[in-house]
């Protein structure tokens, strides 16, 4: 009688690890993953700022680039030229226009037409912030920077709107 019992024992032991290790494979994967991030976008950002350094970068032309803030965020938008090479894109951030830190990574690919990419700030700083955007090539060299954008965003982004009585998000 202690056979079948014993059985149903042990196979809930069986479940109850096998569903622990899972889970903490999905956790050890998680990890690796923001480790790889954090890898990846400090060499890039080193990358850049040593060969900024070294040497002047070329300018860094769009077809088209816009900066804008909307409801607390701040969108960046450039259309990179035709025949543009395999890049990396930096997106760096400064609060006076003179030091800039790396906030984002864009993979640029190279095409033969015109390309659309964007990026958004979510936790943007207040007051006027600068923007620009650098291009590293696969090597690891800085090869064009964009001159920078700036945009201005509100202290408080809430108001009253007096027509309708209703609180909105400039």
């Amino acid at each position: 009688m202690k056979a079948p019992f014993t059985s149903i024992q042990q196979t809930n032991i069986y479940q109850s690890l096998k569903m622990k290790t899972a889970s903490n494979k999905l956790f050890v994967y998680a990890l690796e993953l923001v480790v790889l991030f954090f890898l990846v976008f400090a060499t890039v950002s080193t990358f850049a700022q040593t060969a900024a350094i070294s040497g002047e970068p070329g300018k860094l032309e769009f077809t088209k680039q816009t900066v804008v803030y909307n409801s607390g965020k701040i969108y960046l938008n450039w259309i990179a030229k035709s025949n543009s090479i395999d890049c990396i894109y930096v997106i760096e951030r400064s609060q006076d226009g003179l030091e800039y830190e790396p906030v984002g990574l864009k993979e640029g690919i190279g095409s033969p037409i015109e390309l659309l990419y964007s990026w958004v700030d979510t936790k943007p700083n207040t007051g006027t912030v600068h923007y620009r955007v650098k291009q590293i090539n696969n090597d690891g060299n800085l090869v064009a920077q964009a001159d920078p954008q700036e945009v201005s965003t509100p202290e408080n982004p809430l108001f009253i709107d007096k027509g309708s009585r209703m609180v909105m998000v400039k």
